[in-house]
C-alpha cells in the first residue's frame, strides 16, 4: 500500500487514474470503484465528485489524490 501523503511513494508510476491512486493508497476498494464507475456511466459526473457525494472518501484525501495525479503527470511530461 502506498502512502497518499508521501509523494516519493509514487515516483515509479508513469500515469495513474484517480481511482487507481485511491485504490493503491487503500482509501477505496474494488467494490467502491465499481460503484462509482457505474454511477459515472449514467450521471456523467467527475469521479471525485461521486466519491464525495457517496461519502466514500473525504475532501482532504480526494484533494491529495488529485495532487499526486498532477505531480505524476508533470514528471512524465518532463521526462
Amino acid at each position: 500500500m502506498k502512502n497518499l501523503y508521501n509523494i516519493d511513494d509514487w515516483t515509479d508510476n508513469s500515469y495513474l487514474r484517480l481511482g487507481e491512486i485511491l485504490l493503491e493508497a487503500g482509501k477505496i476498494n474494488l467494490f467502491h470503484l465499481s460503484m462509482v464507475l457505474d454511477v459515472q456511466r449514467f450521471k456523467k459526473m467527475p469521479m471525485g465528485e461521486i466519491f464525495l457525494a457517496m461519502k466514500i472518501v473525504n475532501k482532504e484525501d480526494l484533494q491529495q489524490a488529485l495532487h499526486v495525479q498532477n505531480v505524476i503527470q508533470k514528471r512524465c511530461n518532463n521526462a
